[in-house]
């Protein structure tokens, strides 16, 4: 009895431990605390991850690539900028989460929960059959298809059940040979060219 207790234990154990490894996400930002007008925060888990600060107009300030590391500390001086809003941005080959950081005089408050988080979509591409697959979607996602001569296919707003966004297109090669899959969410836009010959 004690060895099928232990036995179930260590399958459980098991288990859980596949289960996290399955859910293992492609990057990690905390930040520290802020004492001056600087950026301090880790990233962890990064898998070549560009960083960009905007401004609140959507205006680049710096960017910077992160080739693959286990943990990496970053600090950005702020001193030079004007009282407002800015961003920063963290993006890898399938999430972008991005923060929101106020300066204010002589003080940096940042957000350490991100204003949007978004997995990018995933395709699946057998002859003229295309899958787009998007997960963690919280609401709903436009998605449209035209092609190079900017003729509209398809273009809805899809609403994410269970949190998924699941679709399948049926592109007919005789139109044209080269479609623009583009998927909208939040204000991000992905963008995916699909050549069928």
């Amino acid at each position: 009895m004690k060895s099928l207790i232990k036995l179930s234990f260590v399958v459980g154990l098991l288990l859980i431990s596949i289960s996290a490894a399955a859910r293992e996400i492609d990057f990690s930002l905390s930040f520290n605390n802020v004492n001056s007008k600087s950026l301090n925060f880790n990233i962890s888990n990064s898998k070549n991850v560009s960083l960009y600060f905007y401004d609140d107009t959507n205006s680049e300030l710096f960017s910077e690539e992160i080739a693959k590391s286990t943990s990496k500390e970053k600090s950005y001086n702020l001193n030079n900028l004007a009282n407002g809003n800015y961003y920063l941005v963290a993006e890898s080959d399938s999430r972008i989460e991005k923060y929101k950081i106020t300066v204010k005089d002589n003080q940096v408050d940042v957000d350490k929960s991100p204003v949007s988080a978004i997995t990018k979509p995933e395709y699946t591409i057998n002859k003229n059959v295309v899958k787009l697959k998007m997960t963690d979607v919280v609401g709903d996602v436009k998605v449209s298809i035209f092609d190079t001569a900017n003729n509209t296919y398809y273009s809805k707003n899809n609403i994410a059940k269970g949190g998924i966004i699941d679709l399948t297109f049926d592109l007919n090669p005789a139109n044209p040979e080269t479609y623009i899959i583009n998927v909208e969410k939040d204000g991000d836009s992905f963008s995916r060219m699909i050549s069928l010959k």
